[in-house]
């Protein structure tokens, strides 16, 4: 039997509810569904609703025809800058909805109009590491998991990315062979400027390493890296990067960089017959720990022979 809607249509869902009091109730995934099926809502109708009252939150005297135009801006960061750029209150509708599509089109190809250098530097130092980046549609979200122990380090990473809007943050148990893991997954929404990072990073579905990524690397970056994929050996005191996904002829490329970049050598090691990593001798431990030392977050400096994380 078919769904009997008593608001089908945008207009209908305007006429009968108070859109701004029916999105604050949408906070989680699921939530769309729930309120869909309580309040007899036609769920696309819905969405257009949410959006159209996340928008005229923040441009409260804007034309509701042209609220559901900017409903792809995602984020209240980047509505706010597209007006800057544009001014939407004076911008004819039509001429909207090209502006919206050129916005888009930019921000996939260059981040840096719509996230702050510190937000990039995350990102790319993230997905050098246990980040990734999981494509949805026509859209990308960021994604990772970390160890509970890393907890503190989790919290850091969402709150510098809190301009994003958050679909999951919590806490999970899973099983890995005999045993079990307990970590934190965190996730943004889908959004077009993980598109870039998506395109940046994989290659036929596999993540891989390049020079243009290679080269957005600076300090910053570098020190998230190391506090994803870096192990300090106490007893020896150099740095490892357990780079374990990435071919030969990838970490070739990888130490030819930290050489020219940072004037480093580190070497290239090989175990369990299949997997490469890099390792930093002592000096050039030390040397990669003054670069990285100003930017290790509050937590992790048990990476680079601070205090062992409890």
């Amino acid at each position: 039997m078919a769904e009997e809607y008593s608001a089908k249509s945008i207009k209908e869902v305007r006429e009968k509810f108070d859109i701004i009091e029916i999105s604050k109730k949408v906070k989680r995934k699921g939530d769309m569904l729930i309120i869909s099926k309580e309040l007899k809502i036609k769920p696309r109708s819905l969405k257009m609703a949410v959006d159209e009252a996340r928008i005229l939150t923040i441009f409260p005297k804007l034309e509701k025809s042209k609220a559901g135009i900017l409903a792809s801006l995602r984020t209240g960061r980047e509505l706010k800058l597209f007006d800057e750029k544009y001014d939407i209150y004076e911008t004819q509708a039509r001429e909207l909805i090209k502006l919206v599509r050129l916005w888009n089109k930019e921000v996939q190809s260059n981040p840096l109009i719509l996230i702050s250098q510190e937000e990039h530097d995350l990102i790319i130092g993230s997905l050098l590491g246990d980040a990734s980046i999981r494509q949805r549609e026509r859209n990308s979200c960021f994604r990772f998991s970390h160890s509970i122990t890393q907890k503190e380090y989790s919290i850091f990473k969402k709150n510098k990315l809190s301009n994003f809007n958050i679909s999951e943050f919590r806490e999970v148990k899973r099983k890995i062979g005999i045993h079990f893991i307990h970590a934190i997954d965190f996730s943004t929404k889908t959004h077009s400027v993980f598109n870039y990072y998506r395109n940046l990073f994989y290659k036929n579905g596999r993540k891989v390493i390049t020079n243009e990524i290679l080269n957005q690397i600076n300090p910053k970056a570098l020190a998230y890296w190391v506090c994803d994929d870096g192990s300090y050996d106490n007893t020896q005191g150099y740095i490892i990067l357990c780079t374990n996904s990435y071919s030969l002829e990838e970490h070739n490329l990888m130490k030819q960089f930290f050489n020219e970049k940072f004037g480093l050598n580190p070497t290239i090691g090989f175990r369990d017959e299949k997997y490469y990593y890099l390792r930093f001798k002592q000096e050039d431990s030390k040397k990669l720990i003054e670069i990285i030392k100003p930017f290790i977050p509050k937590g992790m400096e048990y990476k680079i022979g601070g205090l062992k994380n409890a």
